[in-house]
């Protein structure tokens, strides 16, 4: 049952960080600012492993081709967002160092990934 929810709760979690991204930063004062590079690497964080789980276990891709598609959406989507930020809103700006932390929360999503299924594989 949740298998076939996956795609729509990584699609649900996509619109929100869209959201998110473009709404004018006095909009979503509940999210603190000081943290913000740590936002990103959490965001993608969450983004490759749901995505991860959707291309894996929906669309039945090998583990590698399920990884490698979540980190290229994850990268790529990042990049995107910046640019919207960018040409889209007035209080928002493209930041180089934003797509950095996203990568770097992908590449840990990625790692902890490859962790979790190796000890699967070597205790079945």
């Amino acid at each position: 049952m949740v298998r076939k929810l996956l795609p729509f709760i990584s699609l649900g979690y996509t619109v929100v960080i869209i959201v998110l991204s473009l709404a004018t930063i006095s909009d979503i004062s509940i999210i603190p600012d000081n943290n913000d590079k740590v936002n990103h690497a959490i965001a993608h964080f969450i983004f490759v492993g749901l995505w991860f789980l959707s291309f894996y276990f929906y669309l039945n891709k090998s583990k590698k081709q399920a990884l490698k598609m979540a980190f290229i959406s994850a990268f790529l989507f990042g990049i995107v967002i910046e640019i919207l930020q960018h040409t889209l809103t007035e209080s928002r700006q493209a930041d180089y160092k934003d797509v950095i932390a996203n990568v770097v929360g992908a590449l840990i999503a990625v790692l902890i990934i490859n962790l979790l299924t190796l000890s699967k594989v070597k205790n079945d």
